[in-house]
């Protein structure tokens, strides 16, 4: 059985507080974690842009570049 099916089998035995708490960490190291990649694209971006080597244009020049 995957291993997710177990944890939800574990999570189901939980009295609701303590799922409802499980479910508070969870949601909040998940915002986290995005929190967290947005702020690493941030950075990457923010180097691109100051070494020069960032792409600009307009919408059409991108859409001509994703589609050669």
């Amino acid at each position: 059985m995957p291993v997710i099916n177990l944890l939800l089998e574990e999570i189901g035995e939980l009295d609701t507080d303590d799922q409802e708490y499980l479910l508070d960490i969870l949601q909040n190291r998940l915002r986290d974690k995005r929190r967290s990649d947005l702020a690493s694209r941030g950075k990457e971006a923010l180097l691109h842009a100051q070494s020069g080597s960032a792409k600009t244009g307009s919408f059409h020049d991108l859409w001509v570049n994703i589609n050669d």
